[in-house]
Order: structure tokens, then C-alpha cells, then sequence
């Protein structure tokens, strides 16, 4: 690599490791020009239904797509047992990287990005701060969980349950998959202990419950995740059958007040209850707002209402 685009690009010098990260394949390169050594490393997020046998075969994958591209490389991985990331390493002599062997290793390693597992992650963390069984992402995103010792409490993102400090400092630490506190569990386990556990303490919490999931739900639609649409639409019709069996009817009307997404779950779920209400934020939603999912599931929950004889 000329020594002009080393001083003048993107480059960093860390005593005589000059690197860089490039954002389009998720990997960062180096040059150990003492050494006579250009690498490439990134970090890799495996499947969870076998971590382990994921991360060697991720290894092979790469290896065979560095081989494809003619580039030879000594490559590594390093990865905890049990652990839902691998950081593989590919090393090859600098002077062999001209520019289209340079062109080839990163497009080697966005082959490699590509593959990355996109799911969440299900898991049970036992330590300090008790047992939580949890749902994440690859960035450490916690969005629900149950801490079931030594209290029971529940979570959802963003910031709704969780009483202790002990558990939201679970939540704001973020998720250390090395330290072996964490074993995976199945999306299945997950959800049937959820589905089983969540409870609410009053009916501010249901109402926080109930927001925040009809927030996850659109998002979800927007994204095309059914899966979570789904999860989420379980969220909102058990936060809903609380508030109606308890009769709280001022937060089922502040919840057609606020958001667009709760204001169409709340009208939906609560017409039999305050039907002026639902009706006057069906019709509101259709004439203002912005959100094509919102309004195209309004205009049809209006029809119904329409064929049902509500309206």
C-alpha cells in the first residue's frame, strides 16, 4: 500500500499499527509494516441454535472465500464456548496487497458481514443481581425480561417495568456474554415463560405496557418482522384485558391521546367500552395522520365497525 494513502486516508496510528474500519463491511484492516503484515478482523454473530459448531464453520466459510479471491492469509478465531460472537482474524503479506487484492479482501469480508445472524437472542442469566431470563439483539439491546429471584418484575423497552435498582442496572450495563453467567435459551422457552409470568403491578403499568408495545408493534410492520408484530400484538391485548377488567377508563382514553400507534390499538381494543371515543380517534388518525401502516389498518378497522353495524 502506498505509503502517501496511508498518511492521507482514513488511517490511525496506534504506535506502528496504522488501521482503519471500514463501516461497509464491518471490519477493521492494519498494517504492520515491520512485520510485512496487512490484516483484517471483524467480529461475527452466530446462530443460536449451536454457537459453537456457527463459529467454526463461519472460520471454513471465510477461508474458502479468501481462497476464491486467489489471497492467501493465516486466519484465526477466537471464540467462548457458549458465547454468541466470534472474532475472526486474517493476516497476509502487505506487500502481495495491491489494489485489487485490496479490493478483493474487503469484499471477502463483506461477503463474511453478510452472513451475520439477524435474530434476537433468547437467554437466562444467573449472577449477582439474581436470575432474568431475557430477549436481545446483537447489540446488546434488552427489549423485554423477567427477573424471577429473588423478585419477580418485568421489563419491556423502553424503560417500562422493572421496579429494583438491581435489575435496571442489568438493563443499563448491557449484556457480557463472556463472563458465563448467561446460558441461551429458545425463543419457545422464552416466550411461553413470558406469556405465563407477565403481570402488572397497576394500572400505570399496564398502560406503560400497553404503549410501548403498540410503538414495537408498528415498528415491527414497518420492518416486516411478523414475528414481532405478533409478540407485540400479545403485549398490547393482555396489557388491554387488565385495564378492562379493571375498569380504567381514564387511561384507555389517554391512550388515544398520545401516540398514533396506541391511539389505533386503543381504539380497536376498547370501542365495546368507550365507543364515542374509539370512533372520534378512528376517524382522527385517517384524516392526520402520516404513517401509511396506521392508516390503511384504521381505514379497514373502520369498515368493519361500518359491516358490523358500530357506525
Amino acid at each position: 500500500m502506498p505509503k502517501d494513502k496511508i498518511r492521507h486516508g482514513d488511517w490511525k496510528l496506534r504506535e506502528k499499527y496504522f488501521w482503519t474500519f471500514d463501516y461497509t463491511s464491518n471490519a477493521q484492516y492494519g498494517l504492520r509494516s515491520a512485520d510485512g503484515i496487512f490484516d483484517g478482523q471483524a467480529r461475527v454473530w452466530l446462530d443460536p441454535s449451536d454457537v459453537d459448531k456457527d463459529a467454526s464453520a463461519r472460520l471454513d466459510s471465510f477461508e474458502e472465500m479468501l481462497a476464491k479471491r486467489g489471497i492467501k492469509a493465516n486466519c484465526a478465531l477466537t471464540h467462548i464456548p457458549g458465547c454468541i460472537y466470534a472474532d475472526i482474524v486474517a493476516e497476509t503479506n502487505y506487500k502481495s496487497m495491491n489494489s485489487d487484492n485490496q479490493d478483493a479482501f474487503r469484499d471477502a469480508f463483506h461477503e463474511l458481514d453478510g452472513m451475520n445472524y439477524q435474530g434476537d437472542y433468547y437467554a437466562e442469566y444467573h449472577g449477582e443481581l439474581g436470575t432474568i431470563i431475557f430477549e436481545s439483539n446483537a447489540g446488546n439491546a434488552i427489549s423485554r425480561a423477567i427477573r424471577t429471584e429473588p423478585r419477580e418484575e418485568h421489563y419491556i423497552d423502553n424503560d417500562c417495568g422493572f421496579q429494583s435498582e438491581e435489575a435496571h442496572y442489568f438493563i443499563e450495563r448491557g449484556v457480557d456474554w463472556t463472563d458465563g453467567t448467561y446460558s441461551l435459551i429458545t425463543a419457545k422457552e422464552f416466550f411461553a415463560l413470558w406469556r405465563e409470568r407477565l403481570d402488572y403491578n397497576d394500572k400505570d403499568d399496564a398502560y406503560s405496557f400497553f404503549e410501548q408495545a403498540s410503538l414495537m408493534y408498528f415498528a415491527a410492520a414497518a420492518n416486516g418482522d411478523k414475528k414481532e408484530q405478533a409478540n407485540s400484538r400479545w403485549d398490547i391485548e393482555n396489557a388491554a384485558k387488565y385495564l378492562i377488567s379493571h375498569d380504567a377508563k381514564d387511561e384507555m382514553i389517554e391512550l388515544m391521546a398520545i401516540y398514533e400507534q396506541s391511539m389505533y390499538w386503543a381504539s380497536r381494543l376498547f370501542v365495546d367500552v368507550i365507543p364515542e371515543y374509539a370512533y372520534d380517534t378512528a376517524n382522527r388518525l385517517v384524516e392526520y395522520s402520516d404513517n401509511p401502516y396506521i392508516v390503511s389498518r384504521t381505514k379497514r378497522l373502520i369498515a368493519q365497525w361500518k359491516k358490523g353495524g358500530k357506525l
